[in-house]
C-alpha cells in the first residue's frame, strides 16, 4: 500500500511539474529620452565626517548655478537632522563636474557615469567608494519637461487623449 501511494504521489508531481503554461509576453515599453548635459535634479548620499549619513538634493540650472540641499543626519533622533542650503556655481568639462559652493567654502568634484549618474571623486581624482565598496553618487532624476501652453504659464506634460471625452 505504502509503495501504491508514493507512486502516485510522484506521478502527481512529473504532471503538475510538467505542464507548459506560457505566460503572455510584456507589452513593449516606452523608449527613455536622456536630456543631455548635466543640467536636472539629483539626489544622493555623500560621505561626511562625525555623522551617521548626508543625504542631499541638488539642482543644476542651466546658467550654471547649483542649488544644493544637504540633510545630516547625526544621532536618531528626528532633532539630529540638520538642514542647509547651500548655492553656488558648477562647471561641467568632459566627463568631470566641479562644484563650488558657500563661496568656494565647500568644494565637489564628480565624474559623469551611467545615465547620467554623478559619481563623487576623491582628491586623488578616483571614485571615492566606502568600506562597504559602494560609490558615493547622486542618481539623476527625471521629470516630464515643462511646456509653455496657449495661456503662457508651464504645465507638465500629460497624454490629453484619454482626457477628452466623448460628446
Amino acid at each position: 500500500m505504502k509503495i501504491s501511494s508514493w507512486i502516485l504521489l510522484l506521478g502527481l508531481f512529473v504532471l503538475l511539474g510538467c505542464s507548459k503554461e506560457e505566460q503572455a509576453p510584456l507589452p513593449p515599453l516606452k523608449k527613455i529620452e536622456v536630456p543631455e548635459g548635466v543640467v536636472g535634479f539629483y539626489s544622493g548620499r555623500l560621505p561626511c565626517d562625525n555623522c551617521k549619513g548626508n543625504v542631499v538634493k541638488a539642482e543644476l540650472k542651466e546658467d550654471s548655478s547649483v542649488v544644493f540641499i544637504q540633510n545630516i543626519v547625526r544621532g536618531s533622533t528626528p532633532d539630529s537632522v540638520e538642514t542647509d542650503t547651500l548655492s553656488g556655481r558648477f562647471t561641467f568639462d568632459g566627463d568631470k563636474l566641479s562644484m563650488e559652493l558657500s563661496e568656494g567654502k565647500v568644494r565637489y568634484r564628480f565624474q559623469q557615469g551611467s545615465y547620467g549618474s554623478l559619481a563623487l571623486l576623491t582628491g586623488a581624482g578616483t571614485v571615492y567608494k566606502d568600506q562597504d565598496g559602494f560609490k558615493a553618487e547622486l542618481i539623476r532624476i527625471y521629470i516630464n519637461p515643462l511646456r509653455k501652453t496657449a495661456d503662457t504659464t508651464l504645465t507638465k506634460e500629460t497624454d490629453t487623449s484619454s482626457a477628452q471625452g466623448e460628446n
